[in-house]
């Protein structure tokens, strides 16, 4: 809506510039802000994306701004704060602004805002964020009823996508808990995101005939409409009015374009062949634009606009680039005893692999504090104490927890997803009908040929061919990279042996009892074989309700974890120090007694 309208509509229709009317009311015109009705930003504003805290009554932060300038004056609606003093509002607009000033209305009283602090493009604001970050320009606020303009410092305020406005306190001092504030615009110029301030015009796609001279040749009418297209864009921009004979020899579109009014918005001009838009701000490959297929772009990944965040060698970035392939919780360690089949509710045969878990316990939670990231380290099986090295029985010692035959690290997404040490996890962690990944090595097959580790065809069987028939033949050294055999080249080696991973696994049957995990479909590796399961990476996780019933079932069967960790700390501590003294062989002589 156009304010200037509204003041119209509000006044009959009167003139504004002569101020002929005989109001008989004393009706005057002493408050307006000419600049504020020409600069405002309000059709320019997100209304729907306003966000208000600490607000005592809900939307009343979005309706202050909704009002219009013929309603800055009004009472009703006000935003007043709820638990203190202090409000935060944030502002987004639809494209880029430059911000000129800010108009507010408070109040004559003590719950009138005293300083207001301003963030410019911040994204989820709030009261602890807002102290402690260092604002773009910080103002001091006057105890009125009227508009304060207040002009900011428009380098600082150039490119202005989302106002923050942290209005910090009141002048009650502290004894004042409610701060009002009835009204609040913005003044300034609106350009769309990626675009220059359109004033500049020109045909997106030229029609020649609207350009012809007649009565002059070919040389002479190139060189008048070059002159003429280069003083028609100038004057554009300039706001200067062409004079009506040279607007006479112009195109009908381009003069009526020029001699209209300038209340009509001179960004995009609309014909009956053509439309005209405003021209782009900057090209080229310095400023991202490029001509290239976009699926060819080095930059195509890892952009803002895609949802990821900016790629930066960091810590933090790295966990947030990988925090969609993260899963939210712990998988778990089983043996592959072999492969079976199931009928499912239609009749169809449904080829399975039977998994078996033994003795699944936390060993260790990895925190991103410590270590840089989340992960749970899990065991299973058993190891005899003979058979394992005293550094690793002191490991175990301090966790509580019998020697493991295998360890694994599972990467969780957050401090969420770990568990405490020494909780032993059963098959129904996981829920029939979801899906898993399943991690193993794959079953070794030793040296082989290249027919075989690679499906080559091999050799004719004969004409000339002798003993040669299974080999890969020449390797193509010589064809452009030198005389040399590239790595990775296909040849005969070693076959299997490696670690795949099989996704998309659905689960079709847990069992506590037997200890069995049922997955459909197939999964490397011989029988015997330890095989790391997890949830599924490109699945939608497990439901939440369900991944909270599994972690406080697996609490409650494990009720004295925390007292059973800290009294293996305790007795590691102490046989720590009988080693250092020499008589860990009385006290193991005194437990064989015991």
């Amino acid at each position: 809506m156009s304010l200037c309208r509204t003041e119209d509509e509000g006044h009959g229709g009167h003139d504004h510039h002569g101020h002929g009317h005989g109001h008989g009311d004393g009706h005057d015109h002493s408050d307006d802000i000419t600049p504020a009705l020409q600069y405002s930003l309000y059709e320019n504003i997100d209304f729907d994306a306003i966000e208000t805290l600490n607000e005592s009554r809900q939307d009343s932060g979005k309706a202050i701004v909704k009002k219009t300038w013929a309603e800055r004056m009004l009472p009703e609606p006000e935003l007043r704060s709820a638990a203190d003093e202090q409000i935060l509002i944030t502002v987004p607009f639809t494209g880029q602004v430059k911000l000129h000033s800010i108009l507010l209305r408070t109040s004559p009283s003590n719950s009138a805002p005293q300083t207001l602090k301003t963030f410019i493009n911040r994204d989820n604001m709030d009261f602890s964020t807002a102290e402690a970050l260092e604002a773009v320009q910080t103002f001091e606020l006057s105890q009125t009823s009227e508009v304060q303009e207040i002009p900011v410092k428009r380098a600082r305020f150039g490119k202005v996508q989302r106002l923050t406005l942290f209005f910090e306190d009141n002048f009650g001092g502290g004894d004042e808990p409610v701060s009002r504030i009835s009204y609040l615009g913005f003044r300034g110029e609106w350009m769309q995101r990626g675009r220059a301030p359109a004033q500049i015009l020109y045909e997106a796609a030229p029609n020649p005939n609207d350009h012809e001279i007649r009565g002059v040749n070919a040389d002479m009418r190139e060189d008048l409409q070059f002159r003429r297209k280069s003083a028609l864009m100038r004057c554009s921009y300039e706001n200067i009015e062409l004079p009506a004979t040279m607007a006479s020899r112009m195109s009908a579109r381009w003069a009526a374009a020029l001699t209209k009014s300038s209340s009509l918005n001179p960004r995009v001009l609309i014909t009956e062949r053509h439309t005209l838009l405003p021209r782009t701000a900057k090209r080229g490959v310095k400023y991202g634009w490029s001509t290239a297929n976009p699926r060819t772009k080095p930059t195509r990944f890892n952009q803002q606009s895609a949802g990821l965040p900016a790629p930066t060698t960091g810590p933090a970035a790295a966990l947030k680039r990988t925090e969609q392939s993260t899963p939210l919780r712990t998988g778990i360690l089983a043996t592959k005893k072999g492969v079976s089949a199931m009928y499912n509710s239609k009749g169809m045969r449904q080829p399975c692999t039977i998994l078996q878990m033994d003795q699944v316990q936390v060993v260790a939670s990895k925190t991103r504090a410590k270590n840089g990231y989340w992960a749970v380290q899990v065991g299973c099986g058993q190891k005899e104490a003979g058979n394992v090295t005293a550094p690793l029985l002191g490991y175990f010692e301090a966790k509580g927890v019998a020697p493991k035959r295998h360890l694994a690290e599972f990467k969780v997404r957050g401090e969420d997803g770990l568990l405490p040490v020494g909780v032993q996890l059963q098959p129904d962690w996981f829920k029939v009908g979801q899906f898993v990944d399943a991690r193993s090595h794959s079953r070794g097959m030793g040296f082989a040929g290249g027919m075989k580790r690679h499906g080559f065809s091999g050799q004719g069987a004969s004409h000339g061919n002798s003993k040669n028939h299974r080999t890969i033949g020449t390797a193509g050294p010589s064809q452009g990279g030198g005389s040399r055999v590239h790595p990775g080249k296909k040849m005969p080696g070693r076959m299997g042996g490696q670690r795949v991973t099989v996704q998309n696994l659905r689960v079709l049957k847990v069992d506590n009892e037997l200890g069995i995990v049922v997955v459909n479909g197939h999964v490397a590796g011989p029988k015997g074989c330890i095989v790391q399961i997890a949830d599924a990476i490109k699945k939608e996780p497990p439901a939440e309700t369900f991944i909270a019933k599994a972690r406080r079932l697996l609490l409650e069967r494990n009720p004295e974890h925390e007292a059973q960790l800290q009294a293996a700390r305790e007795a590691h501590l102490e046989l720590k120090e009988m080693r250092k003294e020499g008589k860990i062989g009385q006290a193991v002589a005194l437990a064989g007694v015991l």
